[in-house]
Formats: C-alpha cells, structure tokens, sequence
C-alpha cells in the first residue's frame, strides 16, 4: 500500500495540473514515499559508493602517496645537495690551501733566487774589483820599475855630465839602486 499512495500521490499531481494546491501537501507524512526515498538513498548510496566515492577515495590516497613520496624524494635530494656543497666547499679549501702554498714557495723560490743573483752578483763584482787592484798593483809596480830605472840612468848621466868624466854605467848602477831604495824606505 504505501507504494500505491506514493504512485497514487504523483498520479494525482500529474493529473490536475489545474488546480491549485496547497504547499503544505508536499509536508504531508506518506510512509510509503518514505520507504521508497530510504530505498532509492540506499541503491543511490551503493552505487555512489562503488563507482564515485571509491574512485575519489583511491585517487586520493594515490595522489597522498605520490606527495609523500615526492617529500621524500626531495628530502633525500636535498640531503645529497648540502652533501655535494660540503664536498665542494672542502675541495675549494684545499684548492685555496694549496694555491696559497704554491704561491708562498713560489715567493720563497724567487726570493732565494734573487738572492742567490745578489750574491753572484756581489762575488762578480768583488773578482772584478780585486782584479782591477791587482792590475793596478802589477801596472804600478812596473811603473815604479821604469820610473826607478829611469831614475838610475838619469842619476848616472847626471853624476858623469858633473864629474865631467866619463861613468861606468855598469858599476856604479848598483850603488844607485840601493841608494835610490833607502830613499824610498825613508
């Protein structure tokens, strides 16, 4: 019977479109149109279930774990980047600890060749300098020859053109020298 009434109940409202009815018949209690919506939420229920909400609800739960997936993706990515940069920066320290050594040895190296060049330089310019002195020692020393010679024949000459007499050079030179060295000591 309540399937009836509810049939009945559309029947009538499809049938008398003319008349005007009240509102508060659609308020009206009909237990059988109750029992029919309860039947037609239930179907309407499983069938939403099984082919809307369960598919939501998977989708869902996949696109849940794609994200926690991605978080930990991203989290072992950036683990391996902050490893990568400690790895790069202790490359670049040791680069930059091994620069600056370079650069101090390459400093040190010049600094030992320039002043190894200094010091050949110093010891060429005191063999030059000793040289040079002992040249002059040998040039003056031959000088002091000539000039002593020169002194001596002169000395004789001039005792003979004094002495108007003819000297021999060969005996009296002798005595000249010595003369002329003891006036060189005094």
């Amino acid at each position: 019977m309540p399937i009836a009434s509810t049939i009945s109940f559309a029947l009538t409202a499809l049938q008398e479109p003319d008349e005007q009815r009240p509102l508060s018949a659609l308020l009206e209690f009909a237990p059988g149109a109750m029992v029919w919506t309860f039947i037609a939420f239930g179907v309407g229920l499983i069938f939403m279930w099984k082919f809307v909400y369960g598919p939501i609800t998977i989708a869902l739960e996949d696109r849940d774990q794609k994200v926690e997936d991605s978080i930990k993706a991203a989290e072992v990515a950036r683990q391996q980047a902050e490893a990568q940069m400690d790895k790069a920066k202790g490359e670049l320290a040791d680069a930059q600890a091994n620069a600056k050594r370079m650069v101090e040895e390459a400093m040190s190296r010049a600094e030992r060749q320039a002043a190894e060049a200094v010091r050949a330089a110093d010891e060429r310019a005191k063999a030059e300098l000793q040289k040079a002195r002992d040249t002059i020692a040998v040039e003056k020393q031959q000088a002091v020859q000539e000039i002593r010679a020169i002194a001596v024949d002169l000395t004789i000459t001039a005792t003979g053109k004094l002495l108007q007499q003819e000297v021999d050079a060969a005996k009296n030179k002798p005595l000249v020298e010595q003369f002329v060295q003891g006036a060189e000591k005094a």
